[in-house]
């Protein structure tokens, strides 16, 4: 290869020789420029003396253009590489069998030919329902909920706080003004509050118990037993006994009752029906006798402790009954899951109750702190 400038023939040569100038920069800093030659050369710096080699002119023919490579669109390739893979293959032969099969039992004798599978008739991918973002955004949403039912319930027991607080002061002040009314509503709030925080202490006992005291107070039957008697009888004489259920149900259910009295316990034949007690208290009219019944009271373990005892507690009026064979007796039935122990002897003086020596107030004020401690020792 030494003489490879003169390997080009001369017909590939080019016809004239076209001048080509170079300009370089010597190490001194002057610019050295001129024409190749047909042999190379050096080029000497005039200023410092320093010699370049200076290639000669090129003798080749220049190159000719490559033919640029037809190029397929990417949709195209993806399209033939979708519709020439083993899945869209395998479904095509089972369209073209089915197709097949069809004809065979139509018997006709030529039908178009299967038309291509798009590749959006491919069957839909499989999702997995937990995806590792599905679960982080589970867990940000839990952690918030967490959160603001967190805060919620903060403020929520702050607000009970201050309100057992206002509450239970005013039913204090207004109790010793004589205000049933509205001391029923201040401790109402006060045992809501209660119930709110949770608590179930000696303090919490005492405001709910009289919430439950001043409740019955305020909601006494609108008439004593003697006159729902009286009702009870006119009406089933003049109507019948539904007429008289359905307008107890209306005038008196719900109503409350303080009674101060034994329990005698109802034998029934049925082991599965709730236990009665029935209260040693009838009221006896000319034709007629009132009985009442308490049904399962919350208070039973006491009354099978002090068999005999009296006992003063509230009920409300539930449902009237009369024995079908003994039309001269009706029963009263009271609630027991509402029915409650009394405790406090000054709410209890409010039903206008006057002691003497058969009724010594010293005596009922041993009661009611006998079912007070038994009240506290089951908290």
């Amino acid at each position: 290869m030494a003489h490879w400038l003169k390997i080009p023939s001369k017909e590939k040569r080019r016809e004239e020789d076209i001048p080509e100038p170079y300009e370089i920069v010597c190490v001194c800093g002057v610019s050295l420029s001129g024409y190749r030659r047909k042999t190379p050369y050096r080029h000497t710096c005039d200023q410092c003396g320093e010699s370049y080699f200076i290639l000669p002119r090129n003798t080749y023919p220049p190159l000719k253009a490559r033919k640029k490579k037809k190029q397929i669109p990417t949709q195209q390739r993806i399209t033939e590489y979708v519709l020439n893979s083993p899945l869209v293959s395998r479904l095509r032969e089972k369209r073209q069998q089915k197709q097949a099969t069809r004809k065979g039992q139509a018997g006709e004798a030529t039908q178009p030919a299967p038309a291509e599978l798009s590749p959006f008739e491919l069957p839909p991918p499989r999702t997995r329902l937990m995806t590792p973002f599905r679960a982080i955004l589970a867990g940000i949403l839990l952690i918030l909920g967490f959160t603001g039912y967190g805060i919620w319930h903060s403020r929520q027991l702050e607000r009970a706080e201050v309100t057992l607080k206002t509450a239970t002061e005013a039913g204090r002040e207004l109790l010793e003004k004589g205000d049933l009314v509205g001391a029923n509503t201040a401790y109402q709030q006060a045992a809501q509050a209660l119930e709110t925080l949770g608590r179930h202490d000696r303090q919490a006992f005492e405001v709910q118990q009289k919430a439950r005291e001043l409740e019955a107070l305020n909601r006494q039957a609108v008439s004593p037993l003697f006159e729902i008697a009286d009702a009870a009888v006119a009406q089933i004489k003049e109507q019948d006994l539904k007429s008289w259920q359905t307008l107890f149900d209306v005038r008196y259910e719900g109503s409350w009752l303080i009674f101060e009295t034994t329990l005698i316990p109802v034998a029934t034949g049925d082991e599965k029906e709730q236990t009665r007690y029935r209260l040693n208290f009838p009221v006896i009219l000319d034709e007629y006798t009132l009985n009442l019944e308490l049904t399962d009271p919350t208070f039973r373990e006491y009354v099978e402790a002090h068999p005999g005892e009296p006992l003063i507690f509230a009920a409300q009026l539930s449902a009237f009954e009369q024995n079908e064979n003994s039309p001269e007796t009706g029963v009263i039935l009271l609630d027991g899951k509402t029915a409650f122990m009394w405790s406090h002897l000054d709410l209890y003086e409010q039903l206008g109750i006057q002691f003497d020596e058969y009724h010594d107030r010293d005596q009922v004020a041993s009661l009611l702190k006998q079912q007070t401690q038994f009240l506290e020792r089951s908290l």
